[in-house]
């Protein structure tokens, strides 16, 4: 419903992909406050409260146990390595670097996990996992059917949206690729069967 007001009231947003989705996450959260007032008996209790918005406050978690996965943050100073993460998002993007035309598209990101958060909602919590991720553009590549990713290099283009719902993360884990490099080979994580946060 959001997109389809954009374009209607703005010609940039019904020629211009890139705009629309841009116009639509800066003004989101102040149009369903419009569109779901919070004495509405028309909405389910659980939407009413997520268009009122969340407390100033989040709690931080050093883990989370999630699609049987067990994941920490970077920090934790553990044996195993439980930190990486992928997601696939719709995104706007461009098929070569010389291509000047974005279209909208999956595409995969990579990343580690710096900080596990639940955001309260007054009456529920939502956890988010706030990541920094790879430089998609020229800080990843593939070579003998295996992905590899440059995590320590410059990573402003995704600092603007860092934040993931666990439900979203597939799990990886990175090998160094020798000791000299600074990039790493990304592996796929099997399930563990398990579904609990932990505390601090």
């Amino acid at each position: 419903m959001h997109l389809e007001e954009l374009q209607a009231r703005d010609v940039r947003c019904a020629t211009n992909e890139t705009e629309l989705w841009k116009l639509n996450t800066e003004q989101f959260a102040d149009w369903i406050k419009t569109k779901i007032p919070s004495n509405s008996v028309e909405h389910l209790l659980k939407l009413r409260w997520l268009a009122f918005g969340p407390r100033h406050t989040a709690q931080s978690h050093k883990g989370f146990v999630i699609n049987g996965h067990r994941f920490h943050t970077e920090d934790v100073k553990l044996k195993t390595q439980n930190s990486g993460v992928t997601y696939e998002a719709f995104s706007m993007c461009r098929a070569s670097a010389r291509d000047t035309r974005q279209i909208a598209d999956i595409v995969t990101y990579y990343g580690v996990i710096k900080e596990i958060i639940l955001v309260d909602y007054h009456m529920f919590t939502v956890p988010l996992f706030k990541c920094s991720w790879a430089n998609r553009g020229y800080r990843l590549k593939e070579e003998d059917g295996f992905t590899l990713v440059n995590l320590h290099m410059n990573q402003l283009p995704y600092m603007r949206n860092p934040y993931i719902l666990p439900s979203q993360a597939k799990q990886v884990f990175y090998s160094r690729e020798n000791d000299s490099s600074s990039w790493y080979v990304v592996m796929r994580a099997p399930p563990r069967g398990y579904h609990e946060l932990e505390t601090e």
